[in-house]
């Protein structure tokens, strides 16, 4: 069963979402590819450092009818996303994680709202964070800027919060 860990962030029930969000990789170096098939989007690439997988996306939304399919290998542990574009994630549909047990980590610091048609179909745990970088044994997988991803193994275990990096929507 999964489980849902949340540092700042905000969920929304009972409203509609209007705003129609998208997958778009960052040109980053990551190597995330998003193949829409359908209804379904599979995130593929990314960049491994032991069994860790990166993935990095300037945009990330999930509508109501749509299913993300994070696909992953029995060897990976952690499925770590940031979102860096500025805004925030709308989730309002299925987020799935096949072929491991892997956790999923979600980061964007401009937010994340979960809508009343969010689902999780994960067999490892699920976490979502405003933070603007996670922590994996002294090393930082940042939100913002360059990361360093060979020296990024083993597990998560903290978050950076810091006012820097933070962003204003100012609608």
């Amino acid at each position: 069963m999964g489980s849902l860990l949340a540092i700042p962030l905000m969920t929304l029930a009972g409203a509609t979402l209007a705003q129609a969000q998208q997958i778009v990789p960052a040109i980053d170096g990551t190597g995330t590819i998003a193949t829409p098939q359908g209804n379904q989007i599979d995130i593929t690439g990314g960049t491994r450092s032991g069994a860790n997988l990166f993935h990095s996306f300037s945009q990330f939304g999930v509508r109501p009818e749509q299913i993300v399919n994070f696909e992953s290998s029995p060897a990976l542990q952690n499925i770590l996303g940031r979102v860096s574009g500025g805004e925030a994630s709308i989730v309002n549909g299925l987020v799935r994680v096949s072929g491991s047990n892997a956790n999923l980590f979600l980061m964007n610091p401009a937010g994340i709202v979960f809508g009343t048609n969010a689902r999780l179909d994960i067999t490892g745990s699920f976490t979502a964070t405003t933070a603007t970088g996670i922590g994996i044994n002294n090393q930082w997988f940042s939100a913002i800027g360059a990361n360093d991803y060979t020296n990024l193994i083993g597990t998560p275990n903290s978050f950076a919060l810091t006012t820097d990096d933070i962003f204003q929507n100012e609608d």
